[in-house]
């Protein structure tokens, strides 16, 4: 469900700013903005049911919990002020003086993506449109749609991957920036909830292993350490869903990968699949 509002800007100027005995008239060469601000639940994910997907409601920011930036982008004009909200302007004594302004709405402490944490809980929202305020009365309109500028990976495993790897999995997602996401199961708790992280646009590396079920009392289970799944240019606002699944168990033990439904990579279980998995003789 996208979350619409209308609301009217009006801009600090925060020094030199005259207004007329009124109060809410703006003086000769200020002006007013309207923004008509709305969040897009919309991401791009190429599968073969869907060309777009959304991201969960509870993820969407609220209007009001977007911070809001402005501008000037006249170059003999120097004006810059941020608020944490946009619920934060006086729409009774702040005014624009007439030039043309960048209008930046975001989520978090500062505007761009390459500042944005990652993690389950880290969606950042950015929309941006360029404006030339108008003197007097008539407020100036400006349409903006935040939507989600980061990229979502989400991993998961299917019940015969379970079941096959009964002894648990224990997985890495490791982004660009650095940061190490874990995703895992374990015998005693095989569930897994197919979190979305969010992390900057960029290259990010899935590394993990599995354990199968153990054979017999007296042979331990073994631990099969799978090849780095790497993405190199992972885009802006879009899904990348991995899944993790297996075929031929008792034939050609082959663990299956799937990337938004698209078969990307198989595997065989039927050795180690990484020289660093064998144990030490």
């Amino acid at each position: 469900m996208k979350r619409y509002t209308t609301i009217l800007l009006l801009a600090a100027l925060l020094a030199g700013c005259a207004k007329d005995e009124g109060g809410n008239t703006p003086a000769t060469g200020y002006g007013t903005l309207r923004l008509a601000v709305e969040c897009s639940p919309a991401i791009a994910a190429e599968t073969r049911a869907a060309g777009q997907a959304e991201i969960p409601a509870d993820a969407i920011p609220a209007i009001s919990d977007l911070a809001l930036r402005v501008e000037s982008i006249d170059p003999e004009y120097d004006f810059s002020q941020s608020w944490k909200s946009v619920g934060d302007y006086d729409p009774q004594n702040d005014y624009l003086w007439s030039t043309d302004y960048a209008i930046t709405l975001f989520t978090g402490e500062t505007p761009g993506v390459e500042t944005s944490p990652e993690g389950a809980d880290c969606p950042y929202f950015e929309g941006s449109a360029e404006v030339a305020v108008a003197i007097g009365r008539e407020s100036t309109r400006v349409d903006i749609t935040a939507r989600l500028v980061n990229t979502i990976v989400r991993i998961d495993f299917t019940d015969r991957f379970k079941g096959y790897f009964g002894n648990g999995a224990e997985f890495m997602l490791t982004t660009e920036a650095g940061s190490e996401l874990e995703i895992y199961y374990t015998a005693d708790d095989p569930q897994v909830v197919g979190t979305y992280h969010y992390i900057r646009p960029g290259r990010f590396t899935i590394s993990g292993e599995a354990t199968k079920q153990t054979p017999s009392a007296t042979q331990p289970a073994q631990t099969v350490k799978f090849a780095d799944t790497v993405n190199e240019a992972a885009a802006a606002g879009t899904l990348y869903s991995y899944t993790f699944d297996v075929s031929g168990i008792g034939d050609t033990g082959e663990v299956l990968i799937t990337l938004n439904d698209t078969p990307i990579r198989t595997e065989t279980t039927d050795e180690e699949l990484n020289d660093d998995a064998i144990p030490n003789q």
